[in-house]
Formats: structure tokens, sequence, C-alpha cells
């Protein structure tokens, strides 16, 4: 069943944009809100996204992975997530 992540990446000094974006995409969807912050939509478990991501982030970046309940949410943030969030927890039902 899909979940939805929080990830904080702070890429290592030789990390490239591609590289990340590379990463991201094999995710159902996803949306970057700010620098470093992506919130993701996946079939896969925060154990294989920190396989996933970590080397992007060593020896000098940073990882932060979270879980996320769509339905307990509050905040100030760009409406283009929130539209986002709703339809894509629409069949998570979030």
């Amino acid at each position: 069943m899909p979940s939805f992540l929080h990830i904080f990446l702070k890429p290592a000094s030789n990390v490239t944009h591609d590289m990340i974006k590379e990463k991201m995409d094999l995710a159902i969807s996803w949306y970057r809100y700010a620098d470093y912050c992506w919130v993701i939509k996946t079939s896969s478990d925060v154990a294989k996204w920190q396989t996933r991501l970590l080397p992007l982030a060593k020896d000098d970046g940073t990882l932060l992975i979270l879980t996320i309940d769509p339905k307990k949410r509050q905040g100030w943030v760009a409406k283009g997530f929130w539209d986002w969030l709703k339809s894509h927890s629409a069949d998570s039902d979030g």
C-alpha cells in the first residue's frame, strides 16, 4: 500500500541535481517544497529509501526520512503542495 514520506536531503558536495532527481523519480510521485525537502508517495519502505539516498548524502551531507500521515496535517505552504497532496492521497484514503 502506498505511503507518504518526508525526505530532507542535503546532498554531498559532489552530487548533482540530476542524480537526486533520478532517485526521486523512483517514487510514485514527489513534490519538492523547499531546498532539501521533498514529500514523496511511494510503495517502498523507509529502509529502501535510505539505501537509495544515503550514497547521495555521504560523506558531507545530511539525510532524514520520516513517515507522514496525510490525514494529520496543518501548515502554511504553497497551494500547489496542498493540491498535490490532495490529488495523491485520494487513493490512499488521505
